[in-house]
């Protein structure tokens, strides 16, 4: 996943007089009114929220401290697994090792699929004890992304239930593997389920964040070939780490657009390897590129560039050349692009709910036409998707990870009412 810009303020909840001067007014097709927010059994979920709040913040400690490595999930979904069956609910676990569980409507509603992933990028043997600081923030590998989504999720699901509310439409909690390397398990749920949501939430950056479009992120191994030699016989003989060198070079001589364009492009090296031993020439040798925008027409550009820089490398080289995808997430488009998607009762919703609840939208307190998280699979499909916030924190994805704990209660009412607001209370 893309590191984003993290705000380190505590989101402060506003009086309820304060509500009405929205930082980035809802469009005309919000579900959301503020009437939803009174009635009494929302009034009574969000009581549950406060008063069990003590305990949703030791069972986020409690999950953070499971090991959730990427296609090492296991553990975390048995968790998850058994707190559905609890609920009532009836989870199931596809091939992939994705977890979902449906709580049916009372019908005349549509289903509202909500996503959080469970898994991590830290190595199974990181030490994942979470620190409480005085300061009201918990620190630890995984504490930010995305383990308080899982929890929020579980929270939504048993506030429901305390206040006996019933939806119009269903409400589908899907628990992902995967999404760090790739958006793996969205893609696999979505290949085999392409009929099924309605709407797509995913619960997976800052709170504050409306991301309603799809980064586009390319990931390649190239492989270049030879016979090999020994270096004794290496003169004059193909060498595909020369083929390696020559192409790297090449590829940053490929000019991006200006910085400040609305759909910046960049791209990486990132890995390099090959060879088996000093006194000869590799066999074979490699390197990754990591090529990200939102824009489609430019994704596929600069790929093109790219790759031809690499077969003229190989040429030139007299090696042999193949291209490996490792992840291909596609691009949203850019924000012009985007204007249906923007306006779509799913994002003008998400703007809404987070006006009520008084937590400026961010960075610029305007939805963003980018993200990578699940929705971008809803997005790249043409099913009306958002992704939005789980709680303040930063450092996501090293060991420094941090999460303020108060702001996680808003995240939990944010994600009820948005829950409420899209699948329509019966």
């Amino acid at each position: 996943m893309t590191r984003r810009s993290i705000a380190v303020a505590v989101c402060l909840i506003l009086p309820a007089l304060s509500r009405a001067s929205a930082q980035s007014p809802a469009g005309p097709s919000s579900l959301f009114t503020p009437a939803l927010a009174e009635r009494a059994g929302v009034k009574q979920a969000f009581a549950y929220i406060d008063q069990h709040f003590d305990a949703q913040v030791a069972e986020w400690i409690h999950l953070t401290e499971i090991p959730a490595l990427s296609t090492h999930e296991q553990q975390r979904a048995a968790y998850i697994r058994g707190e559905l069956t609890k609920l009532g609910l009836v989870p199931s676990t596809d091939a992939m090792g994705n977890v979902m569980a449906r709580r049916k409507g009372a019908g005349g509603g549509p289903t509202v699929v909500f996503a959080v992933h469970m898994d991590t990028v830290h190595p199974i043997d990181t030490d994942l004890t979470v620190k409480r600081l005085p300061d009201g923030t918990l620190h630890a590998p995984g504490v930010f992304d995305d383990t308080p989504a899982d929890i929020n999720m579980l929270q939504m699901l048993r506030a429901l239930d305390a206040a006996k509310i019933q939806t119009k439409g269903d409400i589908l909690a899907l628990f992902t593997v995967q999404e760090e390397l790739g958006l793996k398990g969205m893609y696999y749920w979505f290949d085999h389920n392409p009929k099924t949501a309605d709407m797509i939430v995913a619960i997976d950056s800052e709170l504050g964040a409306v991301n309603y479009g799809a980064l586009g992120i390319y990931w390649s191994k190239m492989k270049f070939t030879a016979p090999g030699a020994h270096t004794n016989n290496s003169r004059g003989q193909p060498n595909p780490a020369r083929a390696v060198a020559q192409c790297i070079s090449d590829i940053y001589t490929i000019p991006l657009p200006p910085e400040k364009d609305p759909a910046p492009v960049i791209y990486n090296i990132g890995m390099l390897g090959g060879g088996t031993v000093v006194n000869a020439i590799s066999p074979e040798s490699w390197f990754t590129v990591d090529l990200r925008t939102i824009d489609p027409r430019l994704i596929e550009k600069y790929d093109a560039e790219i790759v031809a820089k690499c077969q003229g490398a190989a040429a030139a080289q007299k090696v042999t050349f193949t291209r490996e995808f490792i992840q291909k997430s596609e691009a949203g488009g850019r924000a012009e692009q985007l204007t249906a998607q923007r306006a779509s009762p799913v994002v003008q919703t998400a703007v809404a709910v987070l006006n009520y609840l008084g937590v400026k939208l961010i960075p610029d307190g305007v939805p963003v036409p980018s993200g990578s998280t699940d929705a971008n699979v809803g997005v790249v499909h043409g099913v009306p998707s958002v992704a939005i916030g789980r709680t303040k924190g930063g450092n996501q994805h090293s060991l420094s990870e941090w999460a303020d704990v108060e702001s996680a209660k808003t995240g939990t009412k944010e994600l009820l009412l948005v829950a409420l607001s899209l699948a329509g209370l019966s």
